[in-house]
């Protein structure tokens, strides 16, 4: 199948890439099939490769002339239909104009053009009294249909712009009103972007979006719990504030974060909802309540540093001596040493536990909560050893004589990428903060999933 996908993409390179005398002949076929489109494109082909040849300049000269005849032909006897005769003169226009540099065109230069301008008179004005009844029906699509086709027939004609904007607009107003009166806020946002893109000064839509975004923006203070305590308070800290930095990154437009120098009295106000008292100094001041509060915490962190473990070990090096052969010739034979290296290997790994919970201020009521765990580890495990030579584990009795029990795998590869491995290991505090990175993208990801919204 691979091998067919390249023949196919080979024979169109080589389709695109023929010579002019392979489009020559194309266009002859096509004009002995009465295909003068077809013709002329293969006759381009070959004149633009070869622009002196005069066989195709008189082969395009003749299938050129034959073409602007028939479409013209064509144009005149569209009599009685407006709409046939517009597009079949456009058609031979733009096929005109492709063959003007090729062949004498001005025998067709103007001569249609005034019976072409009354009929395109008399064909927009009929659209374009279609359209405003459509308008006036509050039938916008069918409107639309006419008014598009209007405005590529004449871009300018009459306020064809400012009715297709209205024809596009007055809809989506309506719809985002109806949204609005249901308090579906968000919807009202959704619906009005793409139309706010491509009209930005549509100034009754842009009202309209920024009473949904006032009327649905829901105040959010993120908080602590007093009762934790230790790594966790600290660690609950640095991953609110990333929650927060990654919240405003996103900006979503109905989602307000309060500021921190009010977080305190957002903390009171939460003791005061916990306890159920009524904390004065907090729930007096209107202006600064949220509408929820977003606990984010660590409830549990456990960080192990592993001690390094450190062995020496029995190999073998292998070396090179030199010795002679039978010939008396001076050669290098592999010998080995018994040695020692030193294997080390440490671990270090963490684990955090992560609660999220929304609480409704006015009810004290938990919306929703989620927990998330997530673990981190990392570990070295390499050797030391100062010898040169390749390195061989095994084992041995005495390291200066020979013993019946000497041993020596075929493990070098091994060894050798024990020795070039990585000798840090990643601290419990780097992983720290990794899982404050992780944790609150996490947390981030949920909260805007929620799609925040007062009701």
């Amino acid at each position: 199948m691979r091998n067919l996908g390249l023949i196919l993409t080979l024979a169109l390179t080589l389709s695109g890439c023929q010579g002019a005398k392979h489009h020559y002949k194309s266009g002859k076929k096509y004009a002995g099939a009465s295909m003068l489109k077809e013709s002329v494109t293969s006759y381009k082909r070959a004149i633009d490769r070869k622009p002196n040849k005069v066989k195709y300049r008189i082969a395009m000269e003749e299938a050129g002339s034959a073409l602007l005849e028939e479409l013209f032909t064509n144009y005149r006897f569209a009599d009685g239909n407006d709409s046939a005769s517009i597009y079949k003169f456009r058609d031979a226009e733009k096929w005109r104009n492709y063959l003007a540099p090729y062949i004498n065109t001005s025998r067709y230069e103007g001569f249609y053009d005034q019976d072409y301008g009354d009929q395109l008179d008399r064909f927009l004005a009929q659209k374009y009294e279609r359209a405003n009844k459509w308008i006036r029906t509050r039938e916008y699509e069918r409107a639309l249909k006419n008014l598009l086709e209007i405005k590529e027939l004449d871009p300018d004609y009459k306020d064809v712009g400012e009715l297709l904007e209205f024809a596009e607009v007055e809809p989506l107003y309506v719809a985002a009103l109806e949204l609005l009166e249901k308090t579906e806020y968000r919807d009202v946002y959704e619906l009005l972007q793409p139309i706010l893109k491509k009209y930005p000064k549509q100034s009754l839509l842009r009202k309209l979006e920024e009473q949904a975004i006032e009327r649905g923006k829901y105040r959010l203070g993120i908080i602590s719990d007093p009762n934790i305590t230790g790594s966790e308070a600290t660690m609950s800290a640095a991953l609110q504030s990333a929650v927060i930095s990654l919240i405003q990154r996103e900006k979503d437009p109905f989602l307000e974060l309060l500021d921190r120098t009010n977080f305190d009295l957002l903390r009171q106000e939460q003791e005061a909802i916990i306890n159920g008292s009524t904390n004065e100094a907090a729930v007096t001041q209107e202006l600064l309540a949220a509408d929820g509060y977003l606990k984010v915490i660590i409830t549990h962190a456990h960080e192990e540093e592993g001690k390094l473990f450190k062995e020496t070990k029995k190999g073998w090096e292998k070396y090179y001596a030199t010795a002679k052969n039978e010939e008396g010739e001076e050669v290098k034979k592999a010998e080995y040493k018994k040695v020692t290296y030193t294997e080390f290997h440490k671990r270090n790994e963490a684990s955090y536990d992560m609660q999220v919970a929304l609480v409704e201020r006015a009810t004290s009521k938990i919306l929703w909560t989620e927990t998330y765990h997530q673990d981190f580890s990392d570990e070295v495990h390499y050797i030391q050893y100062a010898g040169l030579g390749e390195l061989y584990s095994g084992s041995w009795r005495y390291q200066h004589k020979a013993h019946a029990s000497d041993r020596r795998s075929n493990d070098s590869r091994r060894l050798n990428r024990l020795r070039k491995g990585n000798k840090r290991v990643k601290s419990t505090s780097s992983m720290r903060k990794d899982a404050v990175g992780v944790l609150a993208k996490r947390a981030t990801d949920y909260v805007l999933a929620q799609k925040l919204i007062r009701e």
